[in-house]
């Protein structure tokens, strides 16, 4: 059985994750402190990012876009490409994993998580204001990329959807999704976040930190 090394509300881990059981692969997620991964994990990725997969004793594939790019290579297995647009849909996924990542999600995570488990540091508001600001700014791109289509990339679900939702639920769960002017992004990620495959992800609690009373909601 596959293991998954992943952080609780690392958008890449969830991302994989929801891959996974999208695919009906079998594994098991072993957790890894974000602010401090063990010895073992590190030589595994001396990055310290996150997801690896660990296929076999010391076979392991390093990053969301190599893991999917393995998964494809499954061939028993559902392809969440769609073959006329898949570069698009990597190009897509670059762009959560690159930049709304750097640019939306992480500010916020380390403001609003991170600094509370370092010594007398409160969350900068100035820089979680910035990164709301990138969020309006990305929420406008999505509905622009969605126009009359079902999802991201046509009108059948793909990686690029998948990775959506899955940075999305981060805000979400910190309660920093605003989604005013922007009902295409909000039914997309309401669509997506209401599949079998997110069950286990939302289910995820960070110690001292509950998610916002609507994470748990589909029709908001």
């Amino acid at each position: 059985m596959y293991v998954l090394y992943h952080y609780f509300l690392c958008p890449s881990s969830r991302f994989i994750r929801v891959c996974l059981d999208e695919k009906k692969i079998k594994f098991r997620l072993q957790i890894e402190n974000f602010w401090n991964p063990q010895t073992n994990f590190l030589l595994m990725n001396p990055g310290a990012f996150f997801p690896v997969l660990l296929k076999e004793e010391n076979n392991y594939i390093v990053g969301s876009n190599v893991i999917v790019e393995f998964l494809e290579e499954i061939k028993s297995t559902q392809s969440l490409f769609e073959e006329k647009k898949r570069y698009e849909i990597r190009r897509i996924v670059n762009w959560f994993e690159f930049i709304f990542k750097r640019d939306v999600v992480e500010p916020i995570l380390y403001e609003k998580i991170f600094k509370r488990f370092e010594e007398k540091n409160n969350p900068n508001s100035r820089n979680i204001r910035k990164a709301l600001e990138n969020l309006k700014f990305n929420l406008s791109y999505f509905e622009y990329l969605i126009g009359d289509n079902e999802y991201i990339v046509g009108d059948k679900i793909t990686y690029a959807d998948i990775f959506y939702a899955s940075s999305l639920s981060v805000l979400d769960y910190m309660d920093e999704l605003n989604f005013r002017e922007f009902n295409k992004s909000k039914d997309l990620y309401l669509k997506i976040k209401s599949r079998p495959s997110f069950k286990s992800v939302l289910k995820d609690r960070i110690v001292g930190v509950s998610p916002n009373k609507k994470y748990m909601q589909f029709d908001y």
